[in-house]
């Protein structure tokens, strides 16, 4: 059985990356330039496995506020006037409903670094309440674990979980991820909880030099989802 860690990832593409052709998404060539990209805004290197991932433990200070413009906002003349909208008590909820929840989720690796399992597509660090449940699971039959999608499937009804997918087809059989104990995953999970709680502090942070120490919370946690 594989010992897991749940890492919290944020995606860095947008605001960062420049619209060029260097060929199929997954050559060597494009992921060195993402990261080296990323890298040059500010940002903490993205996780092995994927090129625009990167850490939220790493995301702070300059770079983050930078990735919260690029990600909800057009950082450009709007910028203000969406700004003062959420500073605005008469137009605040209806603006909050417009901030998009910053793409990523948690990459599924072992303790040694190898990844198991990445976000899927509109995954976020919400998702966390997926892996919780997940690590109650007590049946034989799978159920879906979102994660984004493709998603994952969890099946066990005993202290083993078995995690297989990536899927689009909750009904069709799926290759084994992996097989952890339900106390290494709920380990990891509690683990996830204390990292998102750190980035989520030094989010609201970047939001109150946005839209004030008030507001900070609200709009931080509609990024977090």
């Amino acid at each position: 059985m594989d010992e897991v860690r749940l890492v919290p990832v944020v995606e860095a593409y947008t605001g960062v990356l420049d619209d060029v052709d260097l060929g199929p998404i997954n050559e060597a060539r494009w992921d060195a330039y993402c990261r080296e990209r990323i890298v040059a805004a500010g940002l903490p290197a993205p996780v092995a496995a994927h090129p625009w991932l990167v850490p939220a433990a790493g995301l702070r200070g300059a770079g983050l506020a930078r990735l919260v413009r690029a990600a909800s906002f057009t950082d450009g003349p709007d910028d203000d006037v969406l700004l003062d909208r959420l500073r605005d008590p008469a137009t605040r909820q209806d603006t909050l409903e417009e901030v998009p929840v910053l793409s990523g989720g948690y990459v599924l690796e072992t303790r040694e670094g190898r990844c198991l399992a990445l976000p899927g597509c509109c995954g976020d660090l919400g998702n966390l309440d997926e892996w919780r449940t997940a690590v109650r699971h007590d049946a034989a039959a799978p159920a879906t674990l979102w994660i984004g999608h493709p998603w994952l499937l969890v099946g066990g009804d005993g202290p083993v979980l078995t995690l297989s997918g990536p899927t689009e087809d909750g009904a069709a059989p799926a290759p084994v991820v992996a097989q952890v104990s339900r106390d290494a995953l709920a380990a990891a999970v509690v683990t996830a909880e204390r990292d998102v709680a750190g980035f989520a502090e030094r989010l609201r942070a970047v939001c109150a030099d946005l839209v004030g120490t008030d507001v900070a919370p609200l709009m931080a946690g509609a990024l977090l989802g």
